[in-house]
């Protein structure tokens, strides 16, 4: 009914409201809608709809306090290519040691990593969404093992073996976050309904 639970981060230029049929609706950007309470292991549900072309969004979770989209993030970006062509440079860290063991460079269909894709970590392996279109979203994160199903098709799983941190841009972050909405860009213009999570323990 209205954005009770969810407090916008200040001084950006997104737009959230919630519609009449209690979607709640996101315009404009940068800017970020942050829920007040804090997840850290958990199955997050969620129905999205982009209203534009290739329109870039997503759902950023364990989210430093007081800190502008800082936290992991389930990309959101209806864009693939036939054939396998987008390349990414793909590290692997020893689980035992946290150290680096390898960059190996890898190719994807998916643009900007994709929806579904743990951003800047792991691209989705598969296109499941297209714009215009109601899609669904699962994410779950437990420990440090987070993995996504975008239209019932996981596209992501990926085990974050670099070393601890509490900032998860530098490392591995175990600790409880808000959960945000992301404003990307003036083109955003994405709906999101039946948001739904349950905490792991």
């Amino acid at each position: 009914k209205d954005l009770t639970g969810w407090k916008e981060f200040p001084g950006k230029k997104s737009k959230f409201a919630v519609s009449e049929k209690g979607e709640i609706t996101l315009k404009n950007g940068p800017g970020d809608l942050q829920t007040a309470g804090k997840y850290q292991d958990f199955v997050l549900q969620l129905e999205a709809i982009s209203n534009g072309k290739h329109l870039n969004s997503g759902i950023f979770f364990r989210c430093k306090d007081n800190e502008y989209q800082n936290g992991y993030e389930a990309q959101i970006l209806n864009k693939f290519t036939p054939e396998a062509t987008q390349k990414y440079m793909i590290e692997e860290f020893d689980p035992k040691t946290n150290k680096l063991v390898s960059k190996k460079e890898a190719k994807y269909t998916a643009v900007d990593y994709g929806t579904g894709a743990i951003y800047r970590r792991q691209p989705a392996r598969k296109e499941m969404s297209k714009d215009g279109e109601w899609f669904a979203m699962t994410i779950v994160a437990h420990g440090n093992h987070f993995a996504t199903w975008v239209n019932g098709v996981q596209v992501t799983d990926w085990t974050d073996n670099r070393p601890k941190s509490d900032n998860p841009r530098n490392g591995c972050r175990r600790e409880a976050g808000h959960i945000s909405i992301q404003g990307h860009d003036p083109t955003t213009d994405l709906s999101f309904r039946n948001l739904r999570i349950a905490e792991l323990k």
